[in-house]
């Protein structure tokens, strides 16, 4: 999100995202306040486990200080690719869809040094801008607190 997004492009972008979230049945935010307690391994076994089952499953790693997902499912320095204006999610399996903010990087360690405005737009361009497809499953990791990046998918998911 730029320093120059109009409350239009907002509005239009509020509505991709709600449009996406229609076709999700089931929103599941991984989280807790404290680091190092496992949130992403949680979140990317139940991923694989509910995908393994049948289910069409998205996997967001909306850790964007220190995403992990990538790294745990062998994705690590791949690139996310974009067609048009839509980010294609890897295709870890049939039924299970990833996107890290590590796929966009030109290195899968670079440092990114983003304040929350900037924090809270690629979340939201996660939600508006990525071919999820619909999904039975969105299973999103999130950094350790409650700082902007959990606070921002809580609140959009839950529509509160």
């Amino acid at each position: 999100m730029s320093c120059n997004t109009t409350d239009h492009e907002l509005e239009a972008q509020d509505r991709k995202i709600n449009r996406f979230l229609q076709n999700v049945d089931h929103k599941m935010v991984v989280m807790s306040g404290k680091g190092g307690v496992g949130k992403s391994t949680v979140a990317t076994n139940l991923a694989v486990f509910l995908s393994s089952q049948g289910y069409q499953v998205g996997l967001l790693d909306v850790d964007v200080h220190g995403p992990s997902i990538a790294g745990l499912l062998g994705l690590t320095g791949l690139k996310l690719n974009i067609i048009g204006d839509q980010i294609q999610p890897y295709h870890y399996t049939d039924n299970l869809k990833v996107v890290s903010i590590q796929g966009l990087l030109d290195q899968p360690d670079t440092p990114l040094i983003w304040r929350g405005p900037v924090k809270i737009g690629i979340i939201r361009q996660f939600l508006a801008d990525v071919n999820w497809g619909p999904l039975d499953f969105l299973i999103i990791d999130s950094p350790p607190g409650t700082g902007d990046e959990p606070l921002t998918v809580a609140q959009t998911v839950s529509g509160c």
